[in-house]
């Protein structure tokens, strides 16, 4: 069953939720045989709620999801001393916590741990919501709007070449970009996104891509999941700092036309070819319509096209033009070239990037792409609107394309002097097939409407005045 890290960051001013949750904890410190301490009992209850909203998130997204929870003393204590854990995390109070629970019949372990005496595979417990929790919150009303980020989770991560997090100390540059994202995620956050698509679709969609994705967030649909961070990569402020996190963001990209955003029908509008365009822009020359053109011998084939876009931005991410391996589903037949004539032929092709193939600049560039994302993100925030990043492209309101166009235009220009191409697709979630047969109207459907349209409701309501 597919499976995720357990994230503690989570919380709710939803009244519903908040009173499941005090209640919740009452019963589970009446029901301990010794109080605890006065200082610890907060820690306590600041457990439970953590865990019953992460795996209530995790069932929402996906009722088969687990949560892999570590136990372990060294882990939780480590967690509690990291930026990117939660202070409230101690050893003593979490296990009586996670005791607690499992007592109540509230979480249940779903796959035991297991050490691998190689210490290679070793593999955290994982735990899942019982249907009697979900029954209660279900009882309650209680719903995913419900759930947000907490707004002191860390939103600015470094890591290090192996892609581990790395503590940092007061940072003046991390500073200022925690400030910019939090005026980004209160754009985010003040409104709803989801896919048009049936729950049932939606289940199809789980189903499809089980398996074929290896990071966290593409396992399921975490519509909790609406606020982003950034990353910044080989211990280095100038390398990466992509926005990741947001749901939207690593879905299927044949998906995201069915996007809408506060119910209504979206485009996504991207910068063509953003890399080899930010390297003619800093070398001086005039950027092409198409910067991978050059290499593409058939116009007409769009695969030859992707094929030519993944060399070249592997080229640039690599060491080396010699030592990198062929790209995933190269094809000869496509190209007429094994892969290191291929290579070469890219090399020989761009002489303006030539100094950057193979000197690993493709995460220096992702740095200047992502400061153009927050420029966007920051803009649209200034004017009221919502704009979902998904690294070099954004999703709007379909009545807000031009607005994104001229404001994607204007933050190229403005960090590298000349103009960019931008390219847009419209979505379809509000699209209709049409149809000869009588609709019966659906009363209950329409009193209670459940997918998406449920989930807009609820979100809705959520943000009438108490």
């Amino acid at each position: 069953m597919p499976s995720r890290p357990f994230d503690p960051q989570w919380t709710t001013d939803a009244p519903a939720l908040s009173a499941i949750l005090d209640s919740l904890c009452a019963d589970m410190t009446a029901a301990r045989a010794k109080p605890l301490k006065s200082d610890a009992q907060p820690r306590f209850e600041a457990a439970i709620k953590a865990i019953l909203l992460d795996l209530f998130r995790a069932h929402e997204s996906d009722p088969s999801l687990e949560v892999g929870i570590a136990r372990g003393s060294n882990r939780i204590t480590k967690a509690s001393k990291s930026r990117y854990g939660a202070s409230f995390l101690s050893y003593r109070t979490f296990t009586a916590a996670m005791d607690a629970l499992e007592d109540a019949g509230l979480i249940v372990l779903s796959t035991p741990h297991w050490d691998d005496p190689a210490k290679k595979n070793s593999r955290v417990a994982r735990y899942m919501a019982t249907p009697s929790l979900m029954a209660g919150i279900d009882r309650a009303g209680a719903s995913v709007v419900d759930l947000r980020r907490h707004p002191n989770a860390e939103g600015i991560r470094l890591k290090d070449s192996k892609k581990r997090l790395v503590e940092y100390g007061d940072d003046a540059f991390a500073n200022m970009a925690r400030d910019r994202l939090r005026i980004i995620n209160a754009m985010l956050e003040r409104h709803w996104a989801d896919l048009a698509l049936t729950d049932q679709q939606l289940a199809e969609e789980l189903k499809r891509k089980d398996g074929t994705r290896d990071d966290e967030a593409a396992q399921s649909f975490d519509f909790a999941a609406r606020t982003v961070y950034r990353v910044f990569n080989n211990n280095d402020w100038e390398q990466g700092g992509r926005f990741y996190g947001a749901w939207w963001i690593s879905i299927p990209s044949h998906l995201r036309r069915y996007i809408l955003i506060d119910g209504k029908r979206t485009v996504e509008v991207d910068y063509s070819g953003i890399h080899p365009a930010m390297l003619f822009a800093l070398a001086g020359k005039d950027i092409p319509t198409d910067p991978y053109a050059r290499c593409v011998t058939n116009k007409a084939n769009e695969d030859e096209r992707k094929l030519v876009k993944k060399a070249f931005n592997a080229l640039l991410n690599a060491d080396s033009v010699e030592g990198i391996s062929k790209i995933k589903k190269y094809d000869e037949t496509l190209t007429g070239r094994n892969w290191g004539g291929f290579k070469r032929f890219i090399v020989d092709s761009y002489p303006e990037c030539a100094d950057h193939f193979g000197t690993g600049a493709g995460l220096r560039l992702q740095r200047m792409d992502s400061d153009l994302a927050e420029a966007v993100m920051l803009r649209f925030a200034g004017m009221g609107y919502a704009s979902l990043p998904v690294h070099d492209s954004f999703i709007v309101h379909h009545d807000m394309r031009d607005v994104l166009v001229d404001t994607m235009k204007a933050v190229f220009r403005d960090m590298f002097g000349v103009k960019s191409k931008v390219e847009f697709d419209m979505g379809e979630g509000e699209n209709v097939e049409p149809s000869e047969d009588p609709i019966e109207p659906d009363i209950a459907g329409l009193l209670e409407p459940d997918g998406y349209e449920g989930r807009l409701q609820a979100f809705r309501a959520s943000r009438e005045p108490r």
